[in-house]
């Protein structure tokens, strides 16, 4: 079953019952205030134990420096506790990117 948030940002996140799998779909570009505002949620919702965050870029026109920055940040994060990012939906060139890394 999942959980539905709404938030003043443009963006919708949802998770499961027992907040291990995050879900999350931003909208418009994803800069450094929006960046922010989506790590901040993510932390709000996510217990230690998180076993996985759906990032979903379908809505996402630009992402700047910041929003890459945040997305490695959670990355790591999730690494740390075995955890795993799932990026769907992103761009060819975004995939590239996140290949090279």
């Amino acid at each position: 079953m999942l959980r539905k948030f709404t938030v003043r940002d443009p963006m919708l996140i949802c998770c499961d019952e027992n907040r291990r799998v995050i879900y999350v779909t931003p909208q418009g570009d994803l800069r450094a205030k929006e960046a922010e505002s989506m790590h901040r949620q993510v932390q709000e919702y996510a217990q230690h134990d998180m076993e996985a965050l759906v990032l979903d870029l379908a809505r996402v026109r630009t992402i700047d420096p910041f929003g890459l920055h945040t997305i490695l940040l959670l990355y790591n994060q999730l690494c740390k506790s075995r955890g795993e990012l799932i990026i769907e939906n992103a761009s060819r060139e975004l995939k590239k990117l996140f290949q090279l890394m």
